[in-house]
């Protein structure tokens, strides 16, 4: 059987006509420097654009029939169906342990038959966006239960890359922004305000983002991931994309580096059990940095936090000291304070030496070291506590980092080794005669 045949015409024609479009367009137009040649050229760029995607989308059809002769089977003769045809055997397609990747050759070519359709298939992959039903293309493993699928996707992290569509509606969006057009884009745009799923927005915004451009649809964008974030939709049937919604709509705040939210996301950074929630934490480190540190410090010293999560607000907190009054005080009052541990001491005083807050910058500032070597050099102890001599070290660190002198590192890294050893062994000794709170317990710290 020639393979030729089993194309319809429709797509040989589709075929020969862009190979022949994608030679002509190939060559540069004229450049006299005219408005009028400027957007000609621009005009033309966007055909050859699409030509190459039409022509690709051919060739990868073609490819997909080579591979079904070859593995021996009779390939189905696919190319006459209709949208809703092709639309309700995506729907019927499941994937296991066995048939994984016959299924995934055939999806790859259901999903390039659907996307040759053009601008005809967007009303209907329209209409079925908007029915809210999903396949799920996740295999299960040869003799898995799906409580033991269930517990293997529990510690899924929230990605968006793939290497193939994981679900339909996913696989849909990628058809819409590989057909193009206005309608297309209104289509995916009707999607950010219709779904109830975190993982959704977050696709459809990456989509958007790589086709119109880093800004677009922001305000849309936004306004579903908000929504979502401040009243969750339980998704009925939902997986393991559903568990981490919350991630992926965090994510879309990275995505747009909005910061509006630092507010909003502080009546749920901290759980009823005293936990702080580290997604919220990562936005904040990521997005909201320094307009986040009063969400940050007002949650350190609310009294709520459990004491095993005092040290990441520490950290968080004192990448900003010599930058921010708030972060000075909140510094000094746990380098001075018998309520932290020393945990909570050694991350904030690990931060305070690496770190200015700013990911753009590989080094603190002279200027930013100097104002902290002053806040060290202004804190008091008494003789016989430690972390005056602790301090010491901190202090002559500082002085080598603004000077350029190189200290024995060794030499330093031991030193305060033993002495981090030696405080420590005193905590734990405090601990043990009732002087501390119980671990395990929050750790009531007063307001200022």
């Amino acid at each position: 059987m020639k393979l030729a045949k089993l194309l319809p015409r429709a797509e040989i024609v589709m075929i020969s006509v862009s190979a022949v479009l994608f030679v002509g367009c190939g060559k540069a137009p004229s450049t006299d420097g005219s408005a009028a040649n400027a957007i000609q050229a621009e005009a033309l760029r966007k055909e050859v654009a699409s030509l190459k995607a039409k022509l690709a989308n051919a060739q990868s059809l073609l490819e997909s029939l080579r591979e079904q002769i070859d593995s021996g089977g009779a390939p189905s003769v696919t190319g006459g169906m209709s949208v809703p045809e092709i639309l309700d055997e995506l729907m019927q397609t499941s994937m296991s342990y066995k048939n994984r990747r016959r299924a995934q050759r055939r999806l790859s070519y259901l999903f390039e038959s659907l996307a040759l359709q053009g601008d005809a298939a967007v009303p209907l992959i329209r209409e079925f966006l908007n029915k809210m039903e999903d396949v799920d293309f996740a295999v299960q493993r040869e003799g898995e239960s799906d409580e033991e699928r269930k517990r293997r996707y529990s510690r899924f992290r929230a990605t968006l890359n793939f290497s193939q569509p994981p679900t339909l509606r996913i696989g849909l969006m990628d058809m819409l922004a590989e057909i193009g057009g206005d309608h297309a884009e209104a289509t995916i745009a009707e999607l950010l305000s219709s779904t109830g799923r975190g993982f959704e927005i977050a696709y459809a915004a990456k989509i958007i983002q790589g086709w119109l451009g880093k800004d677009a649809y922001r305000t849309e964008v936004l306004a579903a991931a908000h929504e979502l974030l401040l009243d969750p939709v339980e998704a009925v049937g939902g997986n393991h994309f559903d568990r981490v919604s919350k991630n992926y709509l965090f994510m879309v705040l990275d995505m747009y580096d909005d910061k509006t939210f630092i507010q909003s996301a502080q009546g749920m950074f901290i759980n009823d059990d005293g936990r702080i929630d580290r997604t919220i934490l990562d936005y904040y480190d990521n997005v909201g940095r320094v307009d986040a540190l009063d969400a940050m410090v007002q949650a350190f010293r609310s009294g709520r936090v459990h004491e095993d999560d005092m040290d990441n607000l520490a950290e968080a907190a004192s990448r900003y000291a010599g930058i921010n009054p708030q972060a000075d005080q909140l510094f000094r009052d746990i380098m001075t304070g018998d309520q932290y541990n020393m945990e909570t001491k050694m991350d904030a005083i690990r931060s305070f030496t690496q770190s200015d807050g700013d990911p753009s910058t590989d080094r603190i500032p002279p200027n930013v070291l100097q104002a902290r070597l002053n806040l060290v050099n202004n804190l008091h102890y008494d003789e016989s506590d430690l972390m005056g001599k602790g301090m010491q070290l901190l202090a002559l660190q500082l002085e080598s980092q603004i000077s350029g002198e190189r200290l024995d590192e060794r030499k330093m890294r031991d030193t305060a080794s033993r002495l981090f050893r030696d405080m420590q062994k005193r905590e734990s000794e405090k601990r043990r005669s009732g002087q501390r709170a119980p671990s395990g317990q929050p750790t009531i710290v007063p307001a200022p």
